[in-house]
């Protein structure tokens, strides 16, 4: 078990910095242990076949005896979507805002876990304590109601956590960010300030909610058919827009989409949203209500293949098909990895002749503040030491330069990574020795089995096939007993490549011969060799690489 200095401070990075998602940071002191957030990423290109990234939380479960508690600062998945896998192994209290605790019980809920903790509301301005930490929580804007800074005290003194935020001066979901809770902390020397970088090399400021909502009026009161609008299902402001906007226009609201429909529930029970029963119809009567008296609620807004969007892009959605008077909404900016979904579905619906609006700055807004923002941010708080999170590696780097221009020190700005550790002591930091980080995947209910050999093997199999030799050699020697037989998928057709698979099958044989004339009766061996050789000789005939799998099939002969 690590054990941290009684006197000093340590920040540790489990995910959430140097990719956008997966967020998840530790504060220790005192010997305790507390948990900023405990987020997913979504899996991209390089990961085919995962359904979800998880910070690796190894450093976690080794010190579950010393961790007091998480406190989450907003409700999006990247923030608190790992929470199920942490609290079914451990019982730990979940500090919260009433929103973001809702949306975490319902997912508990779905994942039919039934947590040995508590969950404790938090309020913004009033400050408790997680073990030896006093926190108290900010109020922010973000693209998602009840989002919170942190300030955190420590015997090291005050860490800023900016939170994921813009400052919004119009919002639609309730009072601008509180600058002076943030110039408070400003006042008090800060030690450290965490910052969200996601839009840190775009200049000027985020646009404001009021900017969609003046569009989507527009476009409602317009449309001649029905409006299809995605957005991310926990963008609560932003489907109060369109409801708003709806019933102004005398248009019905239908939800689609599990995620939507859930969070839609969420927020309607703890009044974070407003859809009165008489507005809303049912997905199955959407064909009762004339076309321009109809909103579509939908999932969908990165592309991902099952969602309702995407499925009625590929005109193979159950309930819902593309009409050419329709107009659809992309609310919602692209998460990086998904630019290529999201044109896909955009593509399928125009094809079918519906009007696709989207881009930022008309029928969306980023959540997420620019270097303005950003700048206004390091201004109020005044830091020591700044660490950026929520970014790309190039976020990072552009907020390094930011932060220089506004008159820190470039060897003051930490940029961690998985598992690294940032120590304060004597109102220092620098950077100590390292705890296990990383990701793991989750792969249906498998947790952590799909390593990079596999996806290694799943990219080369949806690249390049798999061809099967398949060889019957004596148990105790190796000799061959029978001609090899080759199978193969997603390499060659076999009914229209006889030749060249007749070509393969008789370097099976020579290798098989081969490996057995050396005198080795080993079947590893043997395999090895056929791995290596097959796939060299195929790569040479063919220029491809597919996966090669030799099934050795031991047969014990008769002696007379």
């Amino acid at each position: 078990m690590t054990q941290t200095n009684d006197s000093a401070v340590r920040l540790i990075s489990l995910g959430g910095i140097g990719d956008i998602g997966m967020n998840m940071t530790v504060f220790e002191q005192n010997g305790e242990i507390m948990i900023v957030d405990v987020g997913i990423m979504f899996p991209d290109e390089e990961h085919p076949g995962v359904d979800l990234i998880l910070p690796d939380m190894t450093y976690i479960y080794e010190n579950a005896e010393r961790v007091k508690g998480v406190v989450l600062t907003h409700g999006h998945e990247d923030h608190i979507g790992g929470l199920p896998f942490l609290l079914e192994r451990m019982a730990l209290p979940v500090w919260g805002t009433p929103l973001t605790l809702g949306l975490v019980e319902a997912k508990l809920e779905e994942f039919d876990i039934q947590p040995g903790c508590k969950f404790i509301e938090m309020k913004t301005h009033e400050t408790f304590e997680v073990g030896s930490f006093g926190i108290e929580p900010m109020r922010v804007n973000h693209s998602i109601p009840d989002s919170v800074g942190l300030a955190i005290y420590t015997n090291q003194g005050l860490i800023v956590h900016s939170g994921d935020f813009k400052f919004d001066q119009t919002p639609t979901d309730g009072p601008p960010a509180d600058f002076h809770a943030f110039a408070r902390c400003g006042a008090q020397d800060p030690l450290v300030l965490m910052i969200d970088t996601t839009n840190c090399n775009e200049e000027g400021y985020s646009g404001s909610e009021r900017v969609v909502e003046r569009a989507l009026h527009e476009i409602i009161e317009d449309a001649p058919g029905r409006v299809i609008m995605t957005t991310f299902a926990s963008n609560i402001g932003r489907l109060q827009q369109a409801i708003d906007a709806s019933a102004e226009h005398g248009r019905k609201v239908a939800i689609i989409g599990r995620s939507m429909e859930r969070n839609v529930r969420v927020a309607s029970r703890l009044a974070r949203l407003d859809l009165p029963n008489r507005l809303r119809v049912e997905v199955e009567r959407i064909d009762d209500i004339p076309y321009d008296k109809l909103t579509l609620l939908v999932t969908g807004s990165q592309g991902e293949p099952l969602s309702a969007l995407s499925r009625i892009a590929r005109g193979s959605h159950r309930d819902v098909s593309i009409h050419e008077d329709d107009t659809v909404i992309m609310s919602a900016s692209s998460i990086p990895g998904n630019e290529a979904l999201i044109w896909k579905t955009i593509n399928g619906l125009c094809r079918q002749g519906a009007h696709v609006l989207y881009g930022e700055g008309y029928v969306h807004v980023s959540g997420h503040a620019k270097a303005e923002e950003i700048k206004l941010m390091v201004n109020l708080v005044r830091p020591r030491y700044a660490v950026p999170f929520h970014g790309e590696y190039r976020h990072l780097l552009a907020f390094k330069d930011l932060a220089q221009d506004l008159g820190m020190a470039a060897e003051d700005v930490f940029i961690l990574g998985p598992g690294r550790v940032l120590e304060f002591k004597d109102g220092r930091a620098r950077e100590v020795a390292p705890v296990p980080g990383g990701s793991v995947n989750v792969d249906g209910l498998g947790v952590g089995d799909v390593g990079d050999v596999v996806l290694q093997d799943r990219k080369a199999l949806a690249n390049e096939g798999i061809v099967l030799p398949i060889v019957a050699v004596e148990k105790d020697t190796c000799r061959p007993v029978a001609p090899p037989d080759i199978y193969s998928r997603g390499f060659v057709y076999i009914q229209e490549s006889e030749d060249l698979l007749e070509q393969i099958k008789h370097e099976v044989g020579r290798t098989t011969e081969d490996v057995h004339t050396q005198g080795t009766d080993d079947p590893q061996v043997l395999y090895d060799q056929l791995r290596s050789r097959i796939g060299g000789y195929i790569e040479r005939l063919t220029g491809r690489r597919p996966l090669i799998l030799p099934v050795i099939v031991p047969v014990e002969l008769e002696r007379r």
